[in-house]
């Protein structure tokens, strides 16, 4: 836990430090309770704490609290700037509030500011939670138009968005732009792409994107196997589910619900129901119980009934 002694350290600067130490460790009410502590004294509320404030309850997911502590900001006659702006909108993008987020944008560019990466960043994510695919590649589109370059985490978010969106060719076209950008991709990146194809139904495009990940050195994450797991029982390919399943355990990946899911599921659809019952089980010693995979596996013992039956 966070331990801060507010007696000792009570300038404007070390709050402002306290607060920012409180965001990366996701202690949004702590960094509160400083900034009330702050507050009592109007020379120690600066510009700095304000924006250290918001993006604490944005890391937080506290959405409403940044925005209003934004417009607090500003009725204090506070400038607002691009980074203002950017940590509000950063803060709807992970409330998953993308209308606000694009709101603040507009504002900006409204004031005269001309938004930096960060703040497309911030947009792009927004859209990319409200699976507003469009937006986010128009948003990505302005940003080549401003001169600016898209860092990894513009295309990481444009390319989500394209995966909620099912537009794989689109996520395929940022994954080229990355590498033509020499960008180097993370597993963000990797993950969006195979979930895009994914659910594409381009099996063969996931699993060869999931190659070329383990073959870039990056460590295999459950994420993104389990969407290359998602790709096969899309594919109707149960052995392919199988051979990635004994892949993450060989890397000392643990498989997860929705890893199991998708195996069993993939295993289902082929009608390969005694395959299906072995991972329900395997799954079980694991400790894992979802209800959804216990549906997938009541389907699947029928059509074993239904097959041995008939024999």
């Amino acid at each position: 836990m966070l331990s801060i002694q507010r007696g000792r350290r009570p300038g404007a600067y070390s709050f402002e430090v306290d607060i920012k130490q409180c965001g990366r460790t996701k202690q949004w009410s702590t960094a509160l309770e400083l900034f009330n502590d702050a507050s009592r004294s109007r020379s120690t509320v600066t510009p700095g704490c304000y924006i250290a404030i918001v993006n604490a309850c944005g890391k937080g997911k506290q959405w409403q609290r940044a925005l209003a502590l934004l417009s607090e900001m500003w009725e204090a006659k506070w400038e607002p700037n691009v980074i203002s702006y950017s940590a509000g909108a950063s803060a709807c993008a992970k409330g998953e509030q993308w209308q606000r987020a694009l709101a603040l944008f507009r504002e900006m560019s409204e004031a005269m500011l001309e938004p930096n990466v960060i703040s497309y960043s911030a947009g792009i994510s927004a859209c990319a939670k409200g699976e507003q695919w469009q937006r986010a590649l128009a948003l990505l589109s302005e940003m080549s138009e401003a001169k600016l370059e898209p860092d990894v985490i513009s295309y990481s978010a444009g390319i989500s968005a394209c995966a909620k969106g099912e537009k794989w060719q689109q996520a395929l076209a940022l994954l080229s732009e990355m590498w033509d950008a020499k960008l180097e991709l993370n597993v963000i990146s990797w993950s969006a792409g195979i979930s895009a194809c994914a659910k594409g139904e381009q099996w063969q495009r996931a699993l060869a994107l999931l190659s070329e990940m383990w073959e870039a050195n990056l460590e295999p994450e459950v994420i993104s196997c389990s969407a290359g797991l998602d790709a096969c029982e899309k594919g109707g390919q149960w052995r392919m589910a199988l051979v990635l399943l004994s892949e993450m355990s060989e890397a000392i990946v643990q498989p997860n619900v929705i890893s199991y899911g998708a195996g069993i599921s993939a295993c289902e659809k082929c009608e390969q129901w005694q395959v299906a019952l072995v991972l329900f089980r395997t799954m079980c010693e694991a400790n894992l119980w979802p209800d959804v995979i216990s549906t997938a596996l009541g389907s699947a013992r029928a059509r074993g009934a239904n097959s041995g039956s008939k024999r």
